[in-house]
């Protein structure tokens, strides 16, 4: 049985190819990457030693040979018609090898085409014999010199007949002789079985995975795909606003987001750059794939990750069942859909139909899946048990499945996981997987998200790539505007034009651009629009801004909760801040990462925001009570079922709005302390931005002078636990602030905030110089006062230390390319030619103070395990100066850090170091504080909150 090689596609069969030529000539043949490849798909140089066969006599090419691919996506039935396709690309390759003014460098001895197209080989009409006619013709006509008309024709066909007469055997494999390698070499068959395996994929187990009884995998893997494809492919609008609690299939709102490279400034988009990878075959034995293979996405909040992990999953389900026979319609409409999707963004189902598996990082941490008897993989089954209800399927039957079959693994949410020794088992448990998986010669692909504040683990670089999903630019902005509004409100035309028009002068306004940066802003911007709300250029605005929409709406409806909200609207906005803050703390912990709150739980706290206001929920309000309760149950305003696992928010960005306006809550201090408390925790970061917001959101000068003096002062107070003044995070804070948009109003606050943010240039190697950069040029592309700032700035970081000058300098030759990427102002092209002013004297750098560093260890009142503590972990930092980090220091520094009067020792010795000792302070913000970071403070906050004690 032939197999059909159509089915590959382009970039599968180039794989196959390269895999049947290495294991015809060995290891020599070397594969070329994406981008141009100078005509080469594949090369081999020195003696390339054929073995003889029924066809050809044993043989040996010395010297440089190329193979060419050449797949046909559909094959005519004419084999003529074949001939002819195939032939126009030889010729065509020929023409470019013959080109003297090409880049086909250097042309090859010998040349290989590579081809799925079947050549017949009767003798002088098939199609071998028409291709090789064909070619000795070409060559013909550039001898004939009986048409030239000048020398400089005559001069031009002599050199393409030369650099031709160079090659000295043209062969072709066509799609006969690549059948008959394939049974030649069946591991380079077995190796493609997502691509080859004809019909029903499941049906065909028995074929696959001959070690293993079909009934342990066919029915438990077939039906967990089916229940999948319909019940996880679903997003809520009803979290954004639609109030008609039913999911919408992904596919119908999914849209392609723009990613960027740690590498540079190079541009491309996610769902094509994952289905590329995927298009591979990535198992380590046959893949043509440089490492590392597997992904790791980044993206800031509401950037459309779990969205877009939702959607790759749902296209390989809807590949892998396309051909099955027992499906509903409603299983075909959702394939059909998802392959509608995919045809907007250029794409069709993936060729190579891997097995895909979706994994919720904190409900896997929360559900015990870190125990230590258990594995990812052993996870994964039980998961997959629990989907199929058609028995067990064990785990060494999924892992032969493994084995046998190419999977997709997308670990969504890694920053959810905070706990630091949870998200190190977690880490560890994920590592484990892909070198068990590389081990075992497995194709597999692991896509894994977070978030990038707090992503500082840089997980197994030789396995995982990092890309990072990118701010929409406007056009793309108001496409997915567009689609969005469609969907929510179908065939509700008039409403759909009234927020069309609105979104439109949105996006020509400058001061709201900003806010149509991520899927979920846009959506919720054109929800506010819908319910003739305001706008306001700041993001807590926008995201408070679809509160009050969703309740007035909910609010206006006749009937129903009308009355309830009426009366009881703050103490309904009291409930959503109080469960929000709840949530938010639960969830930082590793057991709960996945919060929602019970039934009781969320009625007791109705009852402390009714109790609290002087109502008696447990005597005449409580009516009033069971109201709230029921309605909260079902869904009110913002607060959700959460299917079986109790009540929350559906979105967590909104969890964090809630949860930022409860900390706001009480006197300015109170607040101010809370905040300076939580600054440091990536997990709580955005909740911070939330607060900050709050605090800016209204016109109280105090207020704002009061939260700029915190991030000014925010290193100097109450930070040697985290080496603050070492390892800062003020500057990032003022550039959050900056990037939020909450101070643009506010010239004389924001001038001071960009000035701190810039202290961010004093460090070494900052590893996130490009964000810093595209931030800067935002800021200096909204006007001709914040370029002056920016430029400023720089100026004044040019005439500083060698370390701030050098980071500087990197900045700048960021920008011009950054500029180019977010199509900023061409006017901020200028910030990379800003030179220090030419009577300025450089800064020297800081003298070498580790005498004064030891003085302050020798002569610290600390006693007794304090005194030890201090005395290990400052030879721990001498020893990450001198020659870089290990696990050890790290562990010994952090320890170190938990106790205050040895914490207050280092942060006094390091103060004499860090100026001169880049090393050391690099390790230690990239290695030692992230974790001291991410220590839990929601119990701490809790005390320290307004009904929190």
């Amino acid at each position: 049985m032939s197999d059909d090689l159509e089915k590959l596609g382009p970039t599968g069969f180039q794989d196959l190819a390269a895999s049947l030529a290495v294991a015809s000539f060995g290891p020599g043949v070397q594969v070329m990457g994406s981008g141009r490849d100078g005509g080469r798909d594949l090369y081999h140089r020195g003696p390339l030693i054929w073995k003889p066969t029924e066809d050809q006599p044993a043989e040996v090419w010395e010297g440089y040979t190329v193979l060419q691919v050449k797949h046909r996506a559909t094959r005519s039935a004419s084999h003529k018609e074949n001939a002819v396709w195939l032939w126009g690309h030889v010729r065509d390759e020929l023409d470019d090898w013959a080109n003297p003014y090409g880049d086909r460098n250097p042309v090859p001895d010998f040349l290989i085409i590579i081809t799925n197209v079947m050549l017949t080989p009767f003798p002088q009409v098939g199609g071998h014999d028409f291709l090789n006619e064909n070619v000795k013709r070409y060559l013909e006509r550039l001898a004939d010199n009986s048409r030239e008309v000048d020398s400089e024709a005559i001069k031009e066909r002599i050199a393409r007949l030369a650099r031709l007469k160079r090659i000295k055997k043209v062969r072709i494999w066509d799609g006969n002789q690549i059948q008959a390698m394939l049974r030649v070499h069946p591991g380079v068959r077995n190796a493609f079985p997502g691509f080859l395996t004809a019909g029903d994929v499941f049906a065909a187990l028995a074929q696959l995975t001959d070690s293993v009884p079909p009934k342990d995998l066919e029915e438990g893997l077939r039906e967990h795909a089916k229940t999948t494809l319909m019940g996880e492919g679903f997003i809520y609008f009803d979290e954004a606003g639609s109030g008609d609690g039913q999911g919408i299939p992904v596919h119908e709102v999914a849209i392609d987001l723009p990613i960027t490279f740690a590498a540079g400034a190079r541009r491309a988009s996610v769902v094509q750059y994952v289905l590329d990878r995927a298009e591979h075959v990535l198992a380590p034995g046959v893949t043509t794939q440089e490492a590392p293979r597997h992904l790791i996405v980044t993206g800031a909040p509401g950037n459309g990750k779990t969205t877009i992990s939702k959607f790759l999953v749902q296209v390989f389900r809807a590949a892998l069942l396309e051909q099955a026979d027992d499906l509903s319609d409603g299983h075909r409409d959702v394939i059909r859909g998802t392959a509608a999707a995919l045809k907007r963004f250029g794409r069709e189902l993936p060729k190579n139909r891997r097995w895909p598996m979706r994994v919720d990082l904190a409900l896997y941490a929360q559900e015990g899946g870190l125990s230590d008897d258990s594995t990812l993989l052993r996870w994964i089954a039980h998961k997959v048990s629990r989907r199929s209800d058609m028995g067990e399927v064990k785990p060494w039957a999924l892992k032969t499945w493994m084995q046998k079959w190419p999977w997709l693994l997308v670990l969504d949410g890694l920053d959810e996981v905070t706990e630091p020794a949870v998200r190190k088992r977690l880490i560890e448990r994920v590592t484990e997987f892909v070198n068990t998986a590389e081990a075992d010669n497995c194709d597999v692909l692991v896509v894994l998200t977070t978030r990038p504040v707090g992503y500082t683990e840089n997980i197994a670089p030789a396995h995982f790539e990092r890309i990072d999903l990118d701010f929409l630019e406007l056009p793309e902005a108001v496409r997915y505007g567009k689609l969005a509004t469609k969907v929510r409100l179908r065939t509700d035309l008039d409403r759909i034009e009234r927020v069309l028009t609105r979104l439109y002068k949105a996006a020509e306004d400058e001061a709201l651009q900003h806010l149509l940066r991520t899927p979920l802003q846009v959506l919720i911007l054109t929800i506010i629009i819908d319910g003739a709300g305001q706008l306001a250029p700041d993001r807590y605005s926008l995201f408070r801004g679809y509160y009050d929409a969703v309740f007035r709406r909910e609010r206006d409806k006749p009937g129903g909760l009308h009355r309830m909200l009426q009366e009881f609207g703050q103490q309904i906005q009291q409930l959503h801040e109080r469960v929000g803050f709840e949530l938010q703390v639960r969830a930082e912990t590793g057991d709960r990462s996945y919060a929602s709150l019970t039934a009781a739980e969320l009625r007791q706290i109705a009852w402390q925001v009714l109790d609290e206001a002087g109502f008696k929920p447990s005597g005449k309000d409580a009516p009033l009570l069971d109201k709230i309760f029921d309605a909260a149950t079902k869904r009110l305003v913002l607060i959700a079922p959460r299917g079986t696992e109790g009540y929350g928010f559906d979105v967590r960005s909104l969890q964090e709005l809630m949860a930022a306006m409860h900390l706001t809550t009480g006197l300015l201090d109170d607040v101010l302390q809370r905040l300076r408390s939580s600054a440091a925790s990536p997990y709580w970061r955005n909740t911070w931005l939330f607060a900050a917001g709050q605090l800016f959101s209204t016109p109280q000068p105090h207020q704002h002078d009061a939260l700029v003096r915190l991030v000014e002062t925010i290193d100097d107070q109450d930070a040697d636990y985290r080496l603050g003044q070492a390892v800062p995070i003020g500057p990032r804070l003022a550039l959050d602030i900056i990037d939020d948009g909450m101070a643009r109003s506010y010239p004389r606050w924001r001038d001071r905030l960009v000035a701190h943010g810039l202290k961010v240039l004093t460090e070494p190697n900052p590893p996130d110089l490009s964000p810093i950069t595209k931030c800067l040029v935002r800021f200096a592309s909204t006007g001709d006062d914040q370029r002056a700032a920016v430029a400023e700035g720089l100026r004044a970081s040019l005439v500083g230390t060698s370390t701030t000058r050098e980071t500087a300098a990197a900045l700048q030759q960021l920008v011009p390319a950054i500029v180019e990427e977010i199509r900023a102002h061409s006017s901020v092209r200028g910030l990379a030619g800003v030179r220090r002013h030419p009577d300025a004297v450089l800064q020297p750098d800081p003298a070498r103070g580790w005498e004064d560093f030891e003085v302050e260890i020798l002569t610290n009142p600390c006693t007794g395990e304090e005194a030890d503590l201090l005395h290990a972990a400052a030879a721990a930092l001498r020893h990450i100066a001198a020659n870089g980090g290990r696990p050890e220091d790290a562990a010994v520094i952090q320890r170190a850090l938990e106790v205050e009067p040895v914490a207050a020792g280092l942060a006094a010795a390091l103060v004499h170091v860090i100026g001169h000792e880049r090393l050391l302070v690099e390790n230690l913000r990239d290695g030692v504080v992230p974790a001291v970071h991410r220590r839990l403070i929601g119990e701490q906050l809790r005390s320290m909150s307004v009904g929190g004690a």
